[in-house]
Order: structure tokens, then sequence, then C-alpha cells
């Protein structure tokens, strides 16, 4: 089964955010897809410091090396992080920006 590691935002609208992801989600699994999904991995998280986001953001390194592909969802800089981190290793990385993957 393919894995799809989703590159979402979570600051700005936490609660919204979480909610477009659980559609994503749902999608990706209608697809015959594995989705993988850092923001349902740290649900529990509403506020991050600079060392907690430096840990999470290298699990989410580990995530995007099982995954085989990278569907990027959003411009902030974790997501731009995640997408260099992915090209650099060689994933495929599908950017959604705007479309209605979901």
């Amino acid at each position: 089964m393919k894995k799809v590691f989703i590159s979402h935002p979570l600051t700005g609208d936490i609660e919204g955010n979480r909610k477009k992801v659980d559609r994503i989600c749902r999608y990706i699994v209608g697809q015959g897809l594995l989705p993988i999904s850092p923001l349902h991995l740290f649900s529990y998280i509403d506020e991050e410091d600079e060392r907690l986001r430096n840990e999470i953001m290298e699990v989410c390194y580990r995530l995007i090396d099982l995954s085989d592909e990278v569907w990027i969802y959003g411009n902030s800089e974790g997501c731009k992080m995640e997408k260099e981190y992915a090209e650099l290793k060689g994933k495929e990385v599908i950017m959604l920006l705007g479309e209605k993957k979901s």
C-alpha cells in the first residue's frame, strides 16, 4: 500500500486545519492509500516552542523517509521544510495548494 505523508499547516486556525486534514485523510484512505499525518500524531499540542518544534520536525523527516509520496497542502515554514527534505530524499512531491484534493 502506498504511503502518503500529509504536509499541512497547523497554526493560524488549529481547529479548522485539523478538520481539513481529517477530510484529506478520509480522501486518501478512499483512494486505497495510507495517510501519514503529523497533525494527528501531535494532536495534543496547541503551542510549540523552538525546541519542541525542532523535535517535531525531526519526527516528520523520519515519517517522510517511510512515505512514498508527500502531498503539500500549505505554504507555511514547516511545509516548506518538509517539501525541501522530501525533494532531497527523492520522494514524489505533489503540490496541492488551492486544489480540492480532500
